[in-house]
């Protein structure tokens, strides 16, 4: 006899785990969310960083939630979420003094969830590439007369819906079937530096550009998605892209678990999840390391990555004929991007740009980009340096961003003081040893300064109070979920995006050998920072298949 009941038992608490069990609770079900740590929300947490008095985003900084469905639904403004937009989108600054600056071109209402262009703002950056490059802006000028509502609208919808099925609309596929799209099939099969090449003519913007793949976990040699490419080029130079949480990304949780609470669901922390019970072929609860036996009336979901959820959770079930094959598989998937160098400095004074002469605006980015226009070394060196990176061995050259929240919002430092998150892109923590890390981690905070004042003099440790830079082994021990420290979950490489995320026959959230399991991890369609698709579009077939709640129809997604 199971020690607790619930129709649905959702299994882990971080932001896909909370946007399921919402649906689900808004659905009528009793649902139990059970987090193996002591504290909800994954990598949607805020902490003291780097020292006590200020505050800093870990794993998650810049709000890409706002775009997601669940604040309407939910009503997440009315439950303690506040989302500040910055004027700048991002800014990409050059050691020579130059700088492209991208305004943001998107109002969003909090209550509808609508996006209204900004048509002047995007003709603004326009203006502002002009200054850089004629022709791009030439370019860009014509893409904003329709093409980039196109791309946007494909790239929103591929985001936030399920791979498609046979007679379901893929919105790639349609911009590629195309003729006037200004996409071509060929862009599927081009790493980052051949598509931003094929599109700008300056290396300016095309650095500008690959360094936001990199956010995503692609290197400029790598192909990409050609979703992703869609999403940051020319989208974001547009002026489309994230915010800011106020008060730090944890108060995303904490209104995640207050829908959750109010309306009647319940979780429970230290509640660590050993097996999925599987019985005649469907999912009827889990068992607690403490032995502890809950059962699932209707279903059970996940939110964890896929590689513990065979190897732990399903450990003992027989997935049938394929099993063997889908084991194999899984334990093949590829983790090797999206690991990054993460972490905080705190300081006396913000950072005072060399480029404010070119653009007073500088500063005001939500992401400050550096990094020298050689689009050369981009492609051919930079990862091969920075994935050789060891202890006194570092690169001369980084392409680093920066997002210093406290610009914006007080919570996050003490009066007159600031703090700046920082990223890098690495590679895989078993690539090194422990100690190998612990000295690279103590050297990062010098080689990072280094580089940050080529751009702003001002950023020498005479002007730093303390720094703390994680590496790929710090993310690692943070979150089981976290392959190699790698914050994606899996590589969002082409071969594990989409319809092929984490494997063909696991991509529309389920093991099709197993009845009522359901997988809301990142490790399905899709994840990148906290942004909730596959929570939502988890639920989405599952509404599908048992005529629930459709909340999405009649409006984008």
């Amino acid at each position: 006899m199971a020690d607790a009941s619930f129709d649905v038992v959702v299994i882990g608490g971080g932001h896909q785990g909370l946007i399921a069990a919402n649906y689900m609770v808004r659905n009528g079900y009793t649902v139990g969310l059970f987090e193996q740590r002591r504290e909800l929300g994954g990598g949607g947490c805020t902490e003291s960083r780097p020292i006590s008095g200020f505050i800093g985003n870990p794993c998650a900084h810049v709000a890409g939630l706002w775009a997601s469905p669940c604040n309407q639904d939910f009503k997440l403004h009315e439950r303690g979420l506040e989302y500040f937009f910055p004027k700048v989108n991002s800014s990409m600054v050059f050691p020579d003094g130059r700088c492209i600056v991208s305004y943001r071109a998107l109002q969003w209402d909090k209550e509808t969830g609508m996006m209204i262009p900004q048509d002047d703002i995007v003709q603004k950056n326009v203006k502002e590439v002009e200054r850089i490059s004629p022709k791009d802006a030439e370019k860009l000028a014509w893409f904003a007369e329709g093409k980039v509502w196109e791309w946007g609208f494909a790239a929103m919808t591929g985001l936030w819906n399920p791979p498609a099925l046979p007679g379901e609309v893929d919105p790639i596929e349609m911009l590629i079937a195309d003729p006037n799209s200004g996409l071509e099939r060929r862009h599927q099969f081009m790493t980052g530096t051949e598509f931003v090449s094929d599109f700008f003519e300056s290396n300016e913007l095309r650095a500008h550009a690959l360094r936001m793949m990199g956010s995503a976990g692609i290197y400029p040699d790598d192909v990409p998605p050609l979703l992703v490419s869609l999403q940051n080029v020319p989208t974001q130079i547009l002026g489309f892209g994230g915010g800011v949480y106020v008060g730090g990304t944890h108060n995303a949780i904490h209104a995640l678990q207050r829908a959750l609470s109010e309306e009647g669901g319940q979780f429970f922390v230290g509640a660590d999840v050993d097996e999925v019970i599987v019985e005649n072929g469907r999912a009827t609860g889990i068992k607690l390391a403490d032995g502890t036996h809950v059962e699932a009336k209707k279903m059970v979901i996940t939110s964890i990555v896929i590689t513990q959820t065979l190897a732990r959770h399903l450990r003992n079930v027989d997935l049938g004929p394929k099993g063997a094959e889908w084991r194999r598989k899984i334990a093949k998937l590829r983790v090797d991007r999206g690991q990054i160098f993460w972490g905080h400095i705190c300081m006396h004074e913000k950072p005072d740009y060399i480029a404010k002469e070119w653009n007073p605006d500088v500063d005001e980015g939500r992401w400050i980009f550096m990094g020298d226009a050689d689009i050369e070394y981009m492609d051919q060196e930079y990862r091969f340096r920075n994935q050789h990176i060891r202890p006194g061995q570092w690169p001369e050259r980084l392409y680093i961003w920066e997002g210093t929240d406290s610009k914006w919002d007080p919570r996050y430092a003490p009066p007159g003081k600031h703090v700046s998150l920082l990223e890098e892109m690495a590679f895989p923590a078993s690539w090194r040893t422990e100690a190998e890390w612990m000295q690279i981690k103590k050297e990062a905070p010098d080689h990072f300064l280094k580089q940050w004042q080529r751009f702003a003099p001002n950023m020498t440790w005479d002007n730093v109070i303390a720094a703390n830079i994680d590496t790929p082994w710090d993310i690692m021990h943070r979150s089981d979920n976290f392959l190699e420290g790698n914050w994606g979950l899996i590589s969002g490489t082409p071969s594990q995006f989409g319809a092929s995320r984490p494997i063909p026959d696991f991509a529309q959230y389920q093991i099709p050998t197993i009845e009522d399991f359901w997988m809301a991890a990142g490790s399905c369609h899709y994840s990148l920072g906290l942004t909730g698709w596959a929570g939502y579009n988890c639920y989405k077939r599952i509404a599908q298949k048992h005529d629930l709640w459709k909340p999405w129809e009649g409006r984008m997604y």
